[in-house]
């Protein structure tokens, strides 16, 4: 199972933070083995491991680890794809982040969770994909970055942002985020989100096009179904369990319940593609643990958690069970052969 994926503007667009701080974006391409042809072609989908990747080339290169801010600063609403076409056309603010959540997996999918808008707040909050470290914090800079970008843009006001909330510690470079979002940022907070002045998700948006909307609306539509090429059971508790699998071990009546049927039914129709909900978790448990070990530097411990383990030696275990070896035998062995 793939950690996730990315449409190919968002990967152009930390490549242009990178070449304005003096980096090649011919020489970073090269370093994760990214072509020009697949960023030309509009339908291509680049792994998350490979954003990672890049993301951990380009601050190495430039040496700035807030390379997340400079993408949010230089962020268009052309860099947000459909989705933020749907949101210049939008007729308020607040609509206009709601849409661009909503429709978040035309622009990159990752199996922790999916963007939401809280429209009570107001605030635009991004999913957790702790554990943090120095190379994908900048996918949190971005993206709250790019919403303050997007804010700013479409309504042509400024001082939109009441605070801003960090998931992760303070970083070194924690004094960059206070000037860029003119606004109170604390970190350590149980999510990160980009809040709203109370009047900001009310505003007009400049170039609101109520029928244009509309038929970028179905394209929309019809682009996202086409992404949901697996429609059966299978795929469906995947998408669940994903979010669940955060520091916790999920249940069948937990998955059941996100799906809203009774946990016999969802027991019946695993049967009929014939698998278990055990069996699909430790399966995808399996997939995800092996890339981890194989596209990041994650310590056991932090794979564990994120896989939902109880402790780094349960997760040991399950790995010896999947593949004959522990963790680090099979690190140690795949490190070797990749020289």
């Amino acid at each position: 199972m793939k950690i996730g994926d990315i449409a190919s503007h968002t990967v152009l667009l930390l490549l242009r933070a990178a070449e304005a701080e003096g980096a090649s974006p011919e020489l970073l391409m090269a370093r994760v083995g990214l072509t020009p042809a697949q960023l030309r072609d509009p339908d291509s989908r680049i792994g998350l491991t490979e954003l990672m990747k890049l993301g951990a080339a380009a601050i190495r290169e430039t040496g700035k680890p807030g390379i997340g801010l400079l993408m949010g600063e230089l962020c268009r609403v052309s860099d947000m794809g459909l989705p933020g076409l749907l949101a210049m056309t939008s007729p308020t603010l607040g609509e206009a982040l709601d849409t661009l959540t909503r429709f978040e997996p035309l622009n990159g999918r990752c199996y922790r969770g999916v963007s939401t808008y809280a429209p009570q707040l107001p605030a635009a909050i991004f999913y957790s994909i702790a554990p943090y470290n120095e190379y994908n914090r900048f996918v949190v800079d971005s993206v709250l970055g790019s919403w303050k970008t997007l804010a700013e843009t479409l309504t042509g006001e400024s001082d939109l942002v009441a605070e801003v909330h960090i998931e992760f510690p303070a970083p070194d470079y924690a004094a960059l985020y206070e000037p860029f979002f003119r606004a109170p940022v604390t970190f350590g907070r149980p999510e990160s989100r980009l809040v709203l002045k109370p009047e900001a998700a009310g505003l007009p948006i400049r170039e609101a096009q109520p029928l244009v909307h509309l038929q970028l609306l179905g394209l929309a539509q019809t682009h996202l179904k086409k992404l949901e090429v697996n429609d059966t059971f299978n795929g469906r508790v995947q998408q669940i369990l994903g979010p669940l699998l955060h520091g916790q071990a999920p249940t069948l009546e937990s998955t059941a319940e996100r799906l809203g049927l009774p946990d016999w039914t969802l027991r019946r129709k695993l049967k009929e593609e014939g698998t278990t909900f055990q069996a699909l978790l430790d399966s995808m448990r399996k997939d995800l643990a092996l890339g981890y070990m194989r596209d990041t530097q994650m310590s056991f411990g932090e794979i564990a958690f994120v896989l939902g383990f109880s402790t780094p030696g349960a997760f040991q275990r399950a790995f010896k069970r999947w593949t004959g070896e522990t963790p680090g035998e099979h690190r140690k062995r795949t490190r070797l052969t990749s020289c």
